[in-house]
């Protein structure tokens, strides 16, 4: 029978041409913003820059360390060019020291060792940890004139020969790790070769995916770089920024790798820095020094941070951050009741009351709305070869027919999805692709696919997943199994849930029956990336072609996730030297017009199955200096990176007493 199924799916393509909803692709609705903000776009260099001042100051709880010797001086702690933050592009000014950040996460420390792919929770204790090469998140406040590529970090420079081939990268000089040791080419490599290009290591950046497999070469202790085997562009330098570009401690992890360790494996490896094993030693301004698994995480100010502001003195202002560890609704929650600092409301089924409250004079918080950058999508697995049994083959072989994806579209009404997470005109349709919120989207370039059941069934009827035993379910081409999807979906996500609740009733009405697979967000994200799985329902914010684009784009021969096993489908390989071309390219208005072809190659194939995109907003609270209101919930990158968390600060009078006094990572 299996057999008969699989003839009948592979035989669809030529005959059915005839049946696509191409030969008139519909407009997108109009969209109305819910951002009202205006403010004035800076150059890159009135951020922050590289340079040296005449004299440092640290944070006064440094002091008697200092005076003890249990800590070399503040000048000898920083690099020789520390990175200087410029106080005109501060809206409230250099801070004052002392107090504590206070955020409010729904995820759990996987581990410390975010170079074989660990998370740290998310919600902003992975940036206060990892520092990278280059930054992306505060590009959001740079004009457009001047937006040539990352900020840099720790690559304090870098250049192209002639021809595009040779990628050479000057590290900062005199940067230290939070115990003391230095950061060198060393922690690099090691990062490069033996995490990124080691297959098996489920690091963040895939293996070959920067450009096609570049190899590394040390030139000095500060200096090295990539050779690649074609001509590159400046955007390839984006993939070295977070997540993906964020060395780890060499000096540490290097005796816990199978390669330079014969009684350690890659599983070991992974575990290598537990979530109770305190402290990890990191790059950035604050420490974890106390888990409380469920309750807490509390992180020590970094006295070895390589930034400072204009006036000297050495960064973060605030001595200590809390990451309380409870639900991402709960998050929006304590913010809006003053508890809880900083929040990215990104669940809609909260923007009503929040908004209601953050309007009150009185209220703690401020709220404020950037454009579309959240989008759900369901994402089916094209590839047959990891199927689990024949019917997962066949459900697999089936999604793989343009005209199934099509009518899986057309059966999706939007609105409803929408009104069904948030009353009000936060949601829009999302039909796949870039979200309206990056500035690669175009909507004239996006095919839509409004909501048209008999459509839907006429696609359905005409791929032959017809309802052959009369029980209300379409059946397998070939007379096959009742077509029921697994769709995987992130339990604790209410968003997520409630879409896949409405998604479900709304396939069932053309005969397509859904199973849902609720799993924890790490599960969820580990089998979506190892391409464990059938179908999922998730946020995936596709604002860059640059970033994470194993997730979205066939950026290599194993990507994207739910197609890894090399059997592109025919626009895949056009859409692959799209991608490809827009990388290799450093002119703005031909990357622009490469990225309308990409949206219209995966919006008219249905390459996933978009349901809406919201606007989210960032609330913060009131006591929060240098919290610019511009600041997008994501971007160039989520808001923790891009309101620049170590400049922020809060005045002695409205400060929050320290956990944790006078302290710091031991190690």
């Amino acid at each position: 029978m299996i057999k008969k199924q699989m003839k009948a799916l592979l035989g669809l393509s030529t005959a059915l041409m005839a049946a696509s909803s191409l030969a008139g692709a519909d407009e997108m609705p109009p969209e109305r913003s819910l951002s009202g903000l205006n403010f004035e776009l800076i150059g890159r260099a009135d951020i922050y820059s590289h340079g040296s001042l005449e004299s440092y100051s640290q944070a006064p709880m440094l002091d008697a360390m200092v005076a003890s010797g249990a800590l070399p001086a503040v000048k000898d702690r920083l690099p020789e060019q520390p990175i200087i933050f410029s106080t005109g592009a501060m809206v409230d000014g250099v801070g004052e020291y002392g107090g504590v950040f206070r955020h409010v996460i729904g995820g759990r420390p996987e581990g410390w060792n975010w170079m074989a792919g660990q998370h740290q929770g998310w919600g902003g204790i992975n940036m206060a940890m990892q520092e990278c090469l280059v930054r992306q998140g505060p590009r959001w406040q740079v004009k457009a004139e001047e937006q040539t590529g990352p900020l840099p970090n720790l690559a304090q420079s870098w250049s192209f020969n002639a021809d595009m081939t040779e990628l050479t990268i000057n590290l900062m000089k005199g940067v230290k790790w939070s115990d003391g040791d230095a950061f060198d080419t060393e922690d690099v490599r090691f990062w490069y070769e033996d995490n990124v290009q080691d297959e098996n290591v489920a690091s963040r950046m895939a293996k070959d995916s920067l450009g096609g497999g570049a190899a590394l070469e040390v030139i000095d202790a500060h200096t090295f770089k990539f050779v690649f085997d074609t001509p590159q562009a400046e955007t390839i330098v984006e993939n070295l920024a977070y997540i993906q570009g964020c060395p780890g401690p060499s000096h540490i992890l290097k005796d816990k790798h199978p390669k330079y360790n014969s009684d350690a494996t890659y599983e070991s490896y992974t575990q290598a820095q537990p979530n109770d094993e305190l402290a990890p030693v990191v790059l950035g301004a604050w420490v974890p020094v106390v888990h409380r698994p469920d309750e807490l995480v509390i992180m020590r100010r970094n006295p070895y941070y390589f930034k400072v502001d204009e006036s000297g003195q050495q960064l973060p202002y605030y001595n200590e951050m809390h990451f309380r560890l409870s639900t991402w609704g709960d998050r929006t929650a304590q913010a809006v009741a003053g508890t809880g600092d900083f929040s990215n409301m990104e669940d809609p089924g909260n923007y009503v009351e929040a908004l209601k409250q953050s309007q009150d004079d009185a209220s703690p918080v401020r709220a404020n709305f950037g454009p579309r950058v959240l989008a759900w999508r369901m994402t089916l697995n094209f590839d047959a070869s990891t199927a689990q049994d024949d019917t997962d083959q066949a459900l697999r072989t089936l999604f793989r027919e343009k005209d199934f994806r099509l009518a899986l579209s057309h059966a999706l009404d939007r609105d409803a999805i929408g009104q069904s997470v948030a009353r009000g005109p936060f949601a829009y349709p999302y039909i796949g692709g870039f979200a309206t919120g990056s500035p690669y989207y175009d909507a004239a370039s996006s095919d839509y696919h409004p909501f048209d059941q008999a459509k839907a069934n006429a696609l359905l009827d005409a791929v032959g997943a017809t309802d052959t035993d009369g029980n209300g379910t379409r059946n397998l081409p070939g007379g096959g199994d009742d077509i029921m999807i697994p769709v995987m979906v992130v339990a604790e996500r209410s968003t997520d849930t409630k879409q896949l609740e409405a998604v479900t009733s709304q396939l069932a009405e053309v005969g397509i029956g859904v199973i849902a697979v609720p799993l924890d967000e790490t599960t969820n994200d580990s089998n979506y990336t190892g391409g464990q799985f059938t179908a999922t329902l998730r946020r995936e914010n596709v604002i860059l072609p640059t970033r994470e684009t194993c997730r979205s784009w066939p950026a290599s021969d194993t990507c994207p996730y739910f197609n890894a096993g090399g059997d592109r489908l025919d626009f895949e390989t056009e859409l692959a030297n799209k991608l490809s071309m827009l990388q290799a390219s450093s002119d703005a208005a031909e990357q622009a017009a490469l990225a309308r072809d990409m949206q219209r190659l995966v919006t008219e194939n249905a390459y996933t199955i978009g349901t809406i995109q919201i606007p989210a907003a960032l609330l913060v609270n009131k006591r929060i200096k240098n919290a610019h209101p511009g600041t997008p919930v994501f971007m160039y990158e989520w808001a923790e990176d891009g309101v620049i968390r170590e400049r922020l600060w809060t005045a002695k009078t409205d400060q929050v007493q320290e956990v944790l006094p006078g302290t710091i990572a031991e190690y």
